[in-house]
């Protein structure tokens, strides 16, 4: 992929933002506000013209993640000037009434896919780039709720990678899109802190030490995990990529995933050769 990343484009629009701003951005055919200027105001309408420039950027990139993603023509408003102006939207389009959280998984789906992406077009995995495009198109024609279409990216890219990436590889495209992704510090429980950050923005509802210490962990149970498993394998991208972001030397990894009552009981170990592997995708044990 050649250009500007998500994360890039989104700093920008994010520096022209001003969160009492009079004026926002919207599609004039439907009235929605989608990422990435949904609940973004702007200070001037000389900026918010300058937001829609980059919100089609935005779009346009998003469309070679995404082929699906649907077109808007934006407009600027001024916030007085319509009683729909506070309203806000993400996308998929949802209700006006959908929860902030569900806004942040969107972009977290969005970004996360991007960098991987980004990575895999950088070091020669075309075709691995591809089959998940391919692999993502034909599950989303499967995928009734529009809701669950950037979490079956997600799980599809996870899948993709483990069957089609040797460990190694797979390691070294998640170390790459770590740099497409927004700078966080080491931490010394970097497990403990990735699945914070997936609580955050809604990938999980919550977790638990199971085994051991969160300076060296052994197991966590999490629940309410928004990927599904497939083929005997539960999506642990989301898991992988923020410990390996969050650590300077071996990540521990998911090695096995087990049902419970309450989710999944997720077994660990450092990543290398004569430990688990960096999986992105899971064995389901039991």
């Amino acid at each position: 992929m050649i250009g500007r990343t998500l994360t890039d484009i989104r700093a920008e629009l994010e520096g022209l933002a001003e969160p009492s701003g009079e004026y926002y951005v919207q599609c004039g055919r439907t009235g929605e506000r989608p990422v990435p200027v949904d609940g973004r105001r702007f200070p001037d309408r000389e900026t918010a013209v300058q937001a829609v420039r980059v919100a089609h950027a935005y779009r346009a990139t998003l469309r070679r993640y995404d082929p699906r993603a649907p077109w808007y023509d934006f407009v600027v408003c001024e916030a007085d000037a319509s009683p729909g102006g506070d309203r806000t939207w993400g996308f998929p389009p949802t209700a006006a009434s959908e929860s902030p959280s569900q806004r942040a998984l969107v972009a977290y789906c969005h970004d996360l896919a991007g960098a991987v992406f980004e990575a895999l077009s950088t070091s020669d995995h075309g075709g691995v780039e591809r089959a998940v495009m391919d692999e993502y198109l034909a599950a989303a024609e499967r995928t009734p709720d529009r809701d669950r279409l950037c979490l079956q990216l997600l799980a599809t890219m996870a899948t993709e990678l483990q069957s089609r990436l040797p460990e190694p590889a797979r390691a070294d495209a998640l170390q790459r899109a770590s740099a497409h992704l927004p700078a966080v510090e080491g931490s010394a429980r970097p497990v403990r802190a990735a699945l914070a950050h997936l609580r955050s923005v809604g990938l999980i509802d919550g977790f638990t030490l199971a085994d051991g210490h969160w300076d060296r962990p052994r197991a966590v149970t999490v629940r309410g995990y928004e990927l599904r498993s497939r083929e005997e394998r539960l999506p642990t991208l989301p898991l992988s990529a923020e410990t390996v972001r969050r650590t300077a030397g071996r990540p521990r990894v998911a090695t096995t995933a087990t049902p419970v009552d309450d989710g999944w009981r997720i077994r660990l170990s450092p990543a290398g050769p004569t430990a688990g592997s960096l999986d992105t995708a899971t064995p389901v044990d039991g």
